[in-house]
């Protein structure tokens, strides 16, 4: 009987999420006529389950005529990530750190495009500094993006740096560190510390503490940001709200290693 319904099932269906899971692994925009040699199906064919995907947004047609993942695929992965066992582990946790510390609490995991914004939890001020859901930070001049750049291997990592730091040069930008070189030094002491700052580096006057927290295997798992203005979150040597973000993340780690 179990084998009856599982040989039965809604093969468009199977068909349809086998589009979206072409569009999925190849992880950029393409064009019809690449995803239906992917898929070995004909472009009609697709083209017909390209628009149902689309009218249910879990995939979108770009201005140049791609295809790529829709907002619905994202939230999906999205609420995925949002549930590892690590960051469960560990959300009372996170919740305690929020309250004792006061400053904005961001969460973020590590994604292809860079760190995503995964929590975001708001300070006790009437006016919050407040991180979207959804965000991807940048790697160069963010807290968590310095955090995930110093402990990732530098082949997923460099790619992306050097893309941030061109479009800045385009832009007529300069960001902080300049190269990879300036990084590198950086590096060193982010992961001697085990923290990362960023001092009105992404937003003047605001300033953000980022610390990696690590998975059983000892493999950067999230990273937990501290956010607030320079005056509710000073990053003198000696901070008061520094050292206690650092003794609640150790005790984050130290939790998780022990499970």
């Amino acid at each position: 009987m179990v084998e009856e319904k599982l040989s039965g099932g809604v093969q468009s269906l199977e068909v349809g999420l086998a589009v979206l899971n072409a569009l999925l692994e190849h992880n950029q925009p393409i064009i019809l006529k690449d995803l239906s040699h992917k898929l070995e199906m004909h472009p009609a064919k697709v083209h017909r389950y390209l628009v149902s995907l689309i009218r249910m947004n879990y995939a979108k047609q770009l201005d140049d005529g791609q295809y790529a993942l829709g907002d619905q695929a994202w939230r999906l992965g999205l609420n995925c990530i949002q549930h590892t066992d690590a960051l469960q582990q560990v959300q009372s946790m996170i919740y305690a750190l929020q309250a004792k510390i006061g400053c904005s609490i961001q969460i973020s995991k590590w994604s292809p495009r860079g760190p995503l914004v995964v929590q975001s939890l708001e300070s006790n001020h009437p006016i919050a500094i407040v991180t979207k859901v959804g965000s991807i930070m940048p790697l160069v001049n963010s807290a968590s993006g310095r955090v995930f750049a110093s402990y990732l291997p530098e082949t997923v990592i460099r790619p992306l740096m050097q893309a941030e730091w061109d479009k800045a040069a385009t832009l007529g930008l300069a960001l902080k560190p300049a190269n990879w070189d300036e990084f590198s030094q950086l590096k060193q002491q982010i992961r001697s510390e085990q923290m990362a700052l960023a001092k009105g580096d992404l937003l003047v006057g605001i300033n953000a503490v980022g610390l990696p927290v690590f998975n059983a295997q000892g493999q950067i798992e999230f990273s937990v940001v501290a956010i607030d203005s320079e005056t509710f979150l000073p990053l003198h040597a000696g901070s008061e709200k520094v050292q206690l973000l650092q003794q609640e993340v150790a005790a984050m780690n130290q939790f998780i290693q022990a499970r």
